[in-house]
């Protein structure tokens, strides 16, 4: 199925929905699956967490060093009282991540796959 969505309408809702989410991870003690898909989008990360030992959402990216090992995870922690405005602050305009977002955003409470976003 094809999602019609417009630039604003689909900033304006993320950026709205976020608070709420970080709000739902407090009383529920788990992130919800699309603001862990966010942060993994957002941060290129390859794993996402909340640590309610500390209050945190766990954020592991890889290095860009280039090693003959395995590749090293440095892990950044996000409390949740500056969650909400430390993931504002990334949130991108591209097409691409405007896609993205519409996909994320098309999904919620919704049982119908959405395949492709179309911006307006």
């Amino acid at each position: 199925m094809v999602s019609y969505q417009s630039r604003n309408q689909i900033q304006d809702h993320l950026l709205n929905l976020i608070p709420h989410q970080i709000e739902e991870c407090k009383k529920c003690d788990e992130l919800p699956a699309s603001l862990a898909e966010f942060i993994k989008h957002n941060y290129q990360a390859k794993f996402v967490c909340y640590d309610k030992a500390s209050g945190c959402i766990e954020v592991g990216v890889e290095k860009q060093e280039f090693t003959n090992s395995y590749p090293e995870i440095k892990v950044h922690r996000i409390p949740l009282e500056k969650a909400v405005s430390q993931l504002k602050k990334t949130f991108r305009n591209s097409d691409l991540d405007l896609k993205f977002y519409g996909r994320l955003l098309a999904g919620q409470g919704s049982t119908t796959r959405i395949e492709d976003v179309v911006l307006v």
